[in-house]
């Protein structure tokens, strides 16, 4: 009986809280709906958590898709040569993971305190390689490879080689100046920078233009001719077909140097009198200071004194801290190139302050703020040419 009694208690009790939840759940589900119509994002709070990390899809400029980490996991990348390096540089320095440069001190006075602490960890550009062994015990997660033009089948192959080989994601961008825009769109959606690459690809779109629309008002027969003296003798150069070359192009030069263009690093041999023979009106040097060359040996050496440019003081010094202002690397320091060579051969045409044009473009690529004074240290004699 009693035994009874309490089976029939226990039942009583069972039914009893059966009931209390049921009349509970519609309850905190009443409260969910109302949290979600209040916070429409509250339901999608774990799930957003969860794609925000998750690795992304990219289809590169070469049309390979990879596989790279979510931007809120993308801490280090590295380059598979320098055109790429400055190109991140310019967008997202903080991500650099080593460099493919061995900076100077002059060079490092003119970039972020970070970059010092970078390793050297190889390039493939000019027959160099990299140190897959020192790229993966860096904790690189991208690497970024940008071409000197368009992307080929030659470059698509070497990216998968070296993604196979590392195990890291290899992105490819085209180097082509023309398409600067789709180049730092793509890289500011791979890197998480696209307020900053809209902004950059806006001024190097522009100054293209402005430079084009200048030269073009200047006759052919005015156009001046130009050598352009690479290495400590000053007796290596690159045709007009060479890519180190692009920016005397585009800023209306008529390049005298009849060589076969070099692949890779360039730098074609020529004669002093094949360079006296074709007589050029302007001669650009690399510096004797940071890059070993020639300019004061061409100023002042009595074998180059036959040729117009040295006769008339028009030789003049290729601005190189912390990059090359026209190539080497040819990458986006080339849109301060152009409109450097192009108000040095035609002022009235492409009439700037490159004080203030090189002022603007340290701060803007570079995130350096430079003075009046250091611009014009770095324009060197070629300022300002229309004084001469």
């Amino acid at each position: 009986m009693l035994k009874t009694f309490f089976m029939k208690r226990q039942i009583t009790t069972v039914i009893c809280s059966i009931m209390i939840l049921l009349l509970l759940v519609p309850l905190a589900l009443a409260g969910c709906v109302q949290e979600i119509k209040e916070n429409p994002s509250a339901a999608d709070n774990e799930s957003t958590k969860t794609a925000s990390t998750k690795p992304r899809e990219f289809l590169d400029m070469s049309g390979r898709t990879i596989t790279v980490p979510a931007l809120s996991e993308l801490k280090r990348i590295y380059f598979t040569g320098a055109p790429a390096e400055i190109y991140c540089f310019t967008l997202a320095p903080e991500l650099a993971g080593g460099t493919t440069m061995e900076y100077t001190e002059a060079e490092f006075e003119l970039l972020p305190t970070e970059m010092r602490s970078l390793n050297y960890l190889g390039t493939l550009s000019g027959g160099k390689e990299l140190n897959p062994e020192a790229i993966i015990s860096a904790n690189i997660q991208v690497i970024i490879s940008i071409t000197f033009a368009d992307p080929t089948e030659a470059d698509k192959t070497q990216a998968d080689d070296l993604q196979n080989q590392t195990g890291i994601p290899v992105a490819v961008f085209s180097g082509n100046m023309e398409r600067i825009n789709e180049v730092y769109q793509e890289l500011g959606k791979l890197l998480g920078k696209e307020a900053e690459a809209k902004k950059l690809a806006a001024y190097c779109e522009q100054k293209l233009a402005d430079v084009k629309a200048a030269v073009a008002t200047v006759p052919a027969a005015q156009r001046l001719k130009l050598y352009y003296a690479e290495g400590p003798n000053g007796l290596q150069t690159e045709p007009e077909t060479s890519t180190h070359a692009l920016a005397y192009k585009i800023a209306g030069a008529v390049n005298v140097a009849d060589v076969e263009a070099v692949g890779g690093k360039g730098m074609s041999n020529i004669s002093l009198e094949q360079v006296i023979a074709q007589d050029p009106q302007v001669i650009i040097a690399w510096d004797d200071a940071v890059r070993g060359g020639a300019d004061e040996l061409i100023r002042t050496d009595p074998s180059w004194a036959p040729i117009a440019a040295v006769r008339d003081g028009r030789v003049y010094t290729m601005p190189n801290v912390p990059f090359s202002w026209c190539d080497r690397p040819p990458s986006v320091n080339r849109f301060l190139g152009i409109q450097w060579v192009a108000n040095m051969l035609y002022p009235q045409a492409y009439e700037v302050d490159m004080v203030e044009i090189t002022k603007e473009f340290y701060s803007l690529f570079y995130h350096v703020n430079i003075t009046d004074e250091k611009a014009k240290e770095l324009l060197g004699n070629s300022y300002p040419v229309y004084m001469k």
